[in-house]
C-alpha cells in the first residue's frame, strides 16, 4: 500500500474499499447539532426487515424514524401501534415530555 491509499497488483493499480455493515443489535451514539447541542440516538437493527432510530432532540422531543424514512413522533408511532394516551402516559417515567409536547401541538393549531 503506498500513501495514496492504493497498492500495485500485476501492474495494475487497486483500491481497498471497506464497507462498514452493521451487525444487528442496538446502536446508540450522541451528535452535536448545528447550534452545537447533544442529539442523542439509539438505532434498533434487526435481522430481517427494516431498522428503527429514535432521537432525542434539543427539545426533548422523542421522534422515531423507521427504515430511514420521515421522521415521526413517537407519539404517532405508539397510537398507530394500537396504544391509546392514557396507556402511553401511564408507562413512561416522564409524562410530562409528552404533554408539553401535545400542548404544542394544540398551540400551533
Amino acid at each position: 500500500m503506498n500513501s495514496l491509499g492504493t497498492s500495485i497488483v500485476n501492474g495494475i493499480y487497486r483500491i481497498v474499499i471497506n464497507q462498514i455493515l452493521q451487525s444487528p443489535g442496538i446502536y446508540y451514539r450522541s451528535e452535536l447539532d448545528h447550534k452545537g447541542i447533544s442529539v442523542y440516538t439509539g438505532t434498533i437493527i434487526s435481522d430481517w426487515g427494516g431498522r428503527l432510530e429514535l432521537e432525542i432532540d434539543r427539545k426533548a422531543r422523542i421522534w422515531a424514524r423507521v427504515s430511514r424514512k420521515q421522521k415521526i413522533s413517537i407519539l404517532v408511532l405508539s397510537s398507530a401501534m394500537g396504544s391509546n394516551l392514557s396507556e402511553i402516559l401511564e408507562n413512561v417515567c416522564y409524562p410530562e415530555i409528552f404533554i408539553s409536547f401535545l400542548n404544542e401541538k394544540e398551540e400551533k393549531k
